[in-house]
Formats: structure tokens, sequence, C-alpha cells
């Protein structure tokens, strides 16, 4: 089977980026014609796991990029694409990628599936298997380089009638990774897992009941906000909303599977009923 050239041109520019004008506000990297933008570099943060040193997590992502694009331009320019060897293995990732990108569609197809009521039901029907195995605890939790920044966090919060939806506006404004930290506040966490690196916010939790004002707290680059909101011992059978996003996540899996069976079951019917499957 042989690639469509326009395929094969854009897997080797895709990892470039566009080349539209880009103003410098916008990239924090740039090798030749080939940019890394704030964005990216901020959705790669987010990924990161609570307790990660953002500042030389940031450094190691900026020189991986680097790295990688010096390499992939060093590459074009050798024109190594034209080696048969390397055509193949192209011709098998841009198949990968098009599969991939399929079932990607097959998969976000079942995630639109799930209404309130499946969510309700499932939970109806294992919240006895839900039970927390060890102590659970909600908590606010932020992390800024400037202890100044998270004072005024907590100034704020103390000044407002409706803490839990400022604490929102407040994350989305002040924090480095806020899809982690929406996580950490949205959700109720085993205790004896919240940061494993970090003594000065696990001594804290230790010893801190549930309501106490807030502390910030010097970590290892970065200031902490930290706050118990809610503790909960072992073999507490929780609300929905504590553990929705769990039995969202649960039903993803189960949606997923049974769309993607039914999607390949489709497939082969229609390709049995005009011969096109033959096994040998």
């Amino acid at each position: 089977m042989r690639i469509w050239p326009g395929l094969l041109a854009l897997l080797l520019v895709g990892v470039t980026g566009c080349q539209r004008q880009i103003s410098s506000d916008e990239f924090v990297a740039r090798v030749g014609n080939a940019h890394l933008l704030q964005s990216d570099l901020d959705a790669r943060l987010a990924n990161l796991a609570s307790g990660f040193d953002t500042t030389e997590a940031r450094k190691q992502i900026i020189n991986q990029w680097i790295d990688h694009e010096l390499l992939y331009q060093e590459a074009v320019r050798l024109r190594l694409s034209n080696r048969k060897d390397i055509q193949q293995h192209l011709e098998e990732s841009a198949r990968a990628v098009l599969i991939d990108g399929l079932i990607s569609d097959y998969h976000t197809q079942a995630d639109h599936q799930i209404t309130p009521v499946d969510v309700a039901t499932y939970y109806e029907n294992n919240k006895e298997q839900l039970r927390f195995l060890e102590p659970f605890t909600h908590i606010r939790y932020l992390s800024h380089p400037s202890r100044d920044s998270l004072e005024l966090v907590r100034q704020l919060l103390s000044q407002t009638a409706n803490p839990d939806s400022m604490f929102v506006r407040l994350i989305e404004r002040f924090s480095h990774s806020a899809a982690d930290v929406f996580k950490m506040n949205q959700n109720y966490l085993p205790e004896a897992r919240l940061f494993p690196t970090q003594p000065e916010l696990r001594n804290f939790l230790r010893n801190t009941n549930a309501g106490q004002p807030p502390r910030i707290l010097r970590g290892d680059s970065l200031y902490y906000f930290l706050q118990v909101m809610d503790r909960n011992p072992a073999g507490t059978i929780p609300e929905l909303s504590w553990v929705e996003t769990f039995v969202r996540e649960q039903l993803k899996i189960r949606f997923r599977k049974q769309n993607y069976t039914r999607s390949v079951q489709r497939l082969r019917a229609e390709a049995d009923s005009q011969e096109d499957i033959e096994v040998r």
C-alpha cells in the first residue's frame, strides 16, 4: 500500500505547527520557522501531576521540544523521507494515525451518549462498591510562585458570600496548571496519596481539622494555598456529587467498548455483504 502524497506531507510538517505569522507574545521557543506556542506549553504543564516543580518542568519541556525540532529539521534537510525504509515507516504511521483518529471519533460519539440518568443509575447500582477504602479529603488547593498572589486569594475568599464559585475564578486567574487544580478541588481524594513529595503540605493535612482557615505554605519552589474542606473516614458511602467524575469515567469505558464493538461489527457486516473479506 502506498501512502497518499498529501498525507505524507502532513506527517512531515505536522510537528512544526502552522506557518502563519506568529507574534512574539504567542510563542515561548522557536527553531527556524517552527514555534512552540505558550498555549501548547500550558497544555503540557496542565497534564503534570501535583507536586511537580513547574519551573523545572517548563525548562525540560522547552529543551526537549528544541532537541526534537532540530532533529526533525535536519532529517528533512537530508531528505530522509525519500529512503525506502523510512517511507515504509511513514506509511505504517499514517495507517496508525488514521485508525486512531477513527477510534477517537467512535469514543467521542460514545461520550456524548452518556446521560444524567445513566450516571444516576450507575451510582445507585454500585454505591456499595464505591465505599471509601481509606480516608478521603476534600481540599482547596492552589500553587503560585508569589506569596502575595496567594494572600490576595485568601483575602478575596474571606470577602465573598460565595467562596466556591469565587475559588473557581481564582484558579483560572492564578493557577499555572488549572486542569490539574480543578480536578483536585472538585473531588474527594485519598488523603494518603496527596502531596507525596511535599512534607510541609502532608503535615498540614495530617494535623488540620476540616473547616479550619486556609494556610499559605512554602514548598519546593512555590507557595501553596491549602484548606481542608471536609474529611470522610474509610467505609463512607460517597454522595454522587463527590464521585460523579469517577462514575462518568467508568461509564465512558463501558460506552466506548460497546460503541467500538458495534462499529466494528457493522463494518464487518458491510464488508461481508460485499464479499470484501476473504480468509484462506
